[in-house]
């Protein structure tokens, strides 16, 4: 009686199919792969004869539960030939005892773990046999698929890059912000392939929904809602309140490995808590593993229109002070989402390139809290009607703002502005850490004729309830007024306000100023008023008044958490035709460095010592000083933690961080600074390790 051939070895020759797959530095057990591109599957047998060989070969490939050809997800591949970007095999054989199998996946091919089994014929007999598992990915590299992108560069940054900058503050103190994206690291791909699996839509009917991960437009959807966790068990539970109960405070994260860990090991919990900069961070992460080229962007003054009548209407007390509406509209200091890089074959010609993905739940999109993918370009063009929520995008970065008084038992509409939304949208750079002002791939230049055209145009196919407002409508004043920073503060210094108002008028006119601060929390929500003082002055026609104010650090501190800015707004009042106008100022108080430096050469698995300083710039002793640091590559357990002493006045505070880096190349360390007067202070260094 004849035996069919048996395996003795199946070499998935790991190292040279990751290095072509540019997938070898994804830590994990997993062999990861990139569809549309041959990988090798090398078989050893035990010793047979020449006569002993299997005929007929062909392998299957299957993905998902309850597998299909019909959905693509049971792939039968006969080894006839190689054939580019398709599923095919080819088999050589080295000698009678091993057999080289060479296997191109399809460049459309949904992406995910696939089972990979062989089969052939012995003396008319089939004969089967299990080679084992592999993780398919989206491939930026190959020119057939929907996620290219011509550019070595930029792939290794939106791919490849594993650390970056996040930008944060206000559009007058715009924070440079450290980020470990992390998606390499140990377990990071495996916890990727769970947030797929844990959608509701894999839930429902998951035959469905693996047959549909070959398309990035599906896919981004999917982890647009799964970051956050309000329609499904995603992984960050967002809080915008004052407090953070039972969970931490958003600004106490340095990276998405943590955060996509503490997920995975507590059964699939949402973490508690993130805000826009969090999950835009987390989902910058997944996606990069997938290999869809993604970055992250800030909107500064980023509207949240939420009747999509591209007006933003804000309501202030006779004081100058900010209202909360019940239910509306508001305005962010900043708002940060994602951009990746795809092909909108779902869409008319001239949509391909940069889309928006925001995980941040601020509306239901298709039933679920997740916003895009929205083409840069259809945003630009005011193309509103363009799948997937271009309305919203197009309003976060465009529309006026209506300024509206209560006083005397009667709402007042101020000024109207035109040129507030929309500001400095920024990206980390290519191959540097400078930030790049990509608001021009957004809209027009605020004013010009083509912005103004494009706004009516969103207006028109928006058929909005409210007119859209020109500009030039405004209602003529026949003074002007500006309010600013002497110089950018310190926390715990004095903040020295500049105040300036013209009389254009050809008259003498007499004013009621009433100046104000209050807490502000980023989003736009408005907390206590601490200071306010009014006072009326007479200014000469064709003349101006300069007056300048203090507000010393004990009004403040008390009243201003960590993440919080300070609204100082002056309104100003004619007092003969009561007409008025409001200027404002967001203060984002300068944090103090955190200087960093290495003592020693960094070397590859060996200790290295870092020394970090900071400078107390209060007139009290710091205490319950903290430093948390991370950075991929650079800490085996993943952070470190170290409790520094007191620092006294005017002195700084030293302390040492070990870390033992165990990849090569540009490392970039975290560190979180945090005591009880002052809260996350950010820094970050690049470390080269040859």
């Amino acid at each position: 009686m004849a035996y069919p051939p048996e395996i003795s070895r199946i070499d998935a020759n790991r190292l040279k199919n990751t290095q072509e797959h540019r997938t070898n530095s994804i830590r994990g057990r997993d062999l990861f792969l990139r569809r549309g591109q041959p990988f090798i599957i090398t078989l050893s047998f035990y010793h047979r004869r020449q006569e002993e060989t299997l005929e007929n070969l062909s392998l299957t490939a299957k993905t998902g539960p309850n597998p299909s050809k019909q959905a693509g997800t049971l792939i039968k591949i006969p080894v006839t030939g190689l054939r580019d970007t398709t599923w095919s095999a080819a088999a050589e054989s080295q000698s009678i005892t091993s057999l080289i199998l060479t296997i191109c996946t399809s460049v459309n091919a949904s992406i995910g773990r696939y089972h990979l089994s062989l089969e052939g014929t012995y003396w008319g007999r089939t004969r089967s046999y299990y080679l084992g598992e592999f993780v398919l990915l989206f491939n930026p590299w190959c020119p057939d698929d929907d996620v290219f992108l011509d550019d070595e560069e930029m792939r290794q940054e939106y791919v490849m890059n594993e650390h970056g900058l996040l930008f944060q503050g206000s559009k007058d103190f715009i924070a440079t912000i450290p980020w470990n994206f992390g998606q390499f690291e140990d377990g990071v791909g495996e916890i990727c392939l769970r947030i797929l699996d844990m959608s509701p839509n894999y839930l429902k009917n998951p035959s469905l929904d693996c047959s549909r991960r070959g398309n990035p437009v599906y896919v981004s959807r999917v982890i647009s809602a799964m970051i956050n966790s309000n329609d499904d068990r995603g992984v960050i539970e967002s809080c915008w309140g004052e407090f953070f109960d039972n969970g931490a405070n958003p600004s106490t994260w340095n990276g998405s490995v943590t955060i996509l860990r503490m997920w995975h090991n507590t059964g699939c919990r949402p973490v508690r808590y993130g805000q826009c900069w969090v999950l835009a961070g987390v989902m910058c992460t997944v996606m990069r593993l997938l290999g869809i080229p993604t970055r992250v962007v800030t909107n500064f003054e980023s509207a949240h229109d939420t009747n999509f009548s591209l007006t933003v209407d804000e309501y202030y007390d006779e004081t100058g002070k900010k209202l909360n509406p019940a239910k509306g509209d508001s305005i962010w200091n900043f708002h940060v989402w994602d951009e990746c890089w795809m092909t909108r074959k779902d869409l008319r010609p001239g949509y391909d390139g940069w889309q928006v993905l925001d995980p941040t739940p601020q509306e239901i999109s298709g039933g679920t809290f997740c916003c895009g993918p929205a083409p840069v370009k259809a945003v630009k063009e005011g193309d509103v009607d363009v799948d997937y929520d271009v309305a919203f995008v197009f309003a976060e970065v465009n529309g006026d703002v209506v300024h509206w008084v209560f006083r005397d038992g009667e709402v007042e509409k101020g000024q109207v502005d035109g040129l507030t939304i929309g500001k400095f949208i920024s990206t980390k750079g290519v191959g540097n850490n400078n930030r790049e002002d990509i608001t021009n791939h957004y809209k027009y230049g605020d004013g010009s004729a083509q912005e103004r055209a494009v706004f009516e145009k969103a207006v028109d196919k928006l058929k909005s309830k409210k007119p859209s407002m020109d500009k030039d409508s405004v209602v003529a004043l026949d003074f002007n007024t500006s309010l600013k920073l002497a110089q950018s503060p310190l926390i715990g210094q004095t903040i020295i306000l500049l105040y300036r108002i013209h009389n254009k008028s050809i008259e003498h006119k007499s004013f009621s100023i009433s100046v104000s601060a209050q807490e502000m929390m980023y989003n736009g929500t408005a907390l206590e008023q601490f200071w306010v003082e009014t006072f009326e002055i007479d200014v000469r026609a064709g003349r101006d008044i300069q007056s300048s104010f203090q507000i010393h650090a004990s009004h403040y501190q008390p009243f201003v958490r960590p993440g919080n800015n300070i609204r100082v707004t002056a309104l100003t009042t004619d007092l003969k035709n009561k007409k008025l106008k409001l200027a404002s100022k967001n203060i984002v108080f300068e944090a103090p460095e955190i200087t960093i430096e290495l003592l020693g050469t960094p070397q590859l698995n060996h200790p290295l010592t870092v020394l970090l300083s900071i400078a107390n710039p209060l007139n009290e002793i710091l205490n319950n000083c903290v430093v948390t640091a991370e950075g991929t590559g650079l800490f085996p357990n993943g952070s470190a933690r170290v409790q520094m002493d007191q620092i006294f006045p005017g002195r700084n505070g030293i302390v040492r961080l070990f870390c033992v880096p165990f990849k090569t190349g540009k490392l970039q360390l975290e560190v979180n600074f945090s005591c009880n007067q002052l809260k996350y202070i950010k820094g970050s260094l690049i470390i080269e390790v040859p």
